[in-house]
């Protein structure tokens, strides 16, 4: 079993270096900004840069254009809540959800560690599975790996204990990633309490199978948590936490797409944050 895991966790870290080109790590960073900038040092105008960055004072001090570079402070806590419960296996193709959940922590992990971000981690199901401490560079990032490789988990989906583990452990003002299918009921006081405390972010991962076809007769399905079966008439699979009560508690919310889209669909999502509110 162990051995597994870290050949699914040498995999992940494959691909992850893959899905991190230096566009998304980009857009990552400026996703997730640092506290502020820190004056670096002060240097010669070359032609041809911006202008704008010209420290006049200096420049009329010594007699020749100065440039002033800054440089970012970050010391960020980015922590992924990442869900590994049977309802990923749902749909007309099972694997598609958990493979992409996977596959957007891994991402995710791998760009914070090269902005040199501390990267925390929780998996869960009904219960917390895995935690991981903040802490920065590779080797916190292979421990991810290997959590995020480790066999899924049974029982009910219950993101309450995650956010709990996050609000309660976590610095104040870490930025909280909730990555899922977000198929589990509202999770209440404890959404409410992360978003307070922390910078939180839902990325809810959808696929194909999500929606049946425009004329299809009604299905019987069969619960993938609980085994419950039912008759159903809808287009689109249930979303019991919508997208509005996330905004609605204060977190940022984000769609992402399973298979080829997945890389895309996150980039974008950096894209529009990075942007602020339009």
């Amino acid at each position: 079993m162990k051995a597994q895991a870290q050949r699914d966790a040498a995999a992940l870290r494959i691909r992850a270096r893959r899905d991190v080109s230096a566009q998304l790590a980009g857009a990552y960073r400026s996703a997730f900004r640092g506290r502020g900038l820190i004056f670096e040092e002060l240097r010669d105008y070359a032609p041809g840069e911006d202008a704008s960055r010209i420290d006049w004072n200096a420049t009329a001090r010594f007699g020749r254009p100065i440039v002033r570079r800054m440089r970012e402070e970050r010391d960020l806590v980015v922590a992924l809540l990442v869900d590994v419960s049977p309802s990923l296996e749902a749909g007309r193709t099972p694997g598609p959800r958990r493979s992409a959940v996977r596959r957007a922590a891994a991402a995710l992990a791998t760009a914070a560690a090269r902005a040199q971000d501390r990267v925390a981690l929780a998996t869960f199901a009904d219960e917390v599975v895995a935690t991981l401490a903040p802490e920065p560079g590779p080797r916190q990032l292979f421990r991810v790996y290997e959590a995020l490789g480790a066999a899924p988990a049974s029982g009910r989906t219950d993101a309450r204990c995650a956010l709990d583990w996050a609000a309660d452990t976590l610095p104040r003002h870490s930025v909280v990633v909730l990555i899922s299918d977000m198929l589990f009921p509202d999770p209440g006081p404890a959404l409410a309490r992360c978003a307070r405390k922390h910078d939180l972010v839902a990325l809810r991962v959808v696929d194909p199978s999500d929606r049946l076809p425009a004329r299809s007769a009604p299905v019987r399905v069969l619960g993938a948590e609980g085994g419950q079966r039912a008759l159903w008439r809808s287009r689109r699979v249930s979303q019991h936490l919508a997208d509005a009560r996330l905004r609605q508690a204060g977190a940022a919310t984000g769609t992402l797409h399973t298979g080829a889209e997945l890389v895309a669909s996150l980039h974008h999502f950096f894209r529009r944050r990075g942007r602020g509110p339009s």
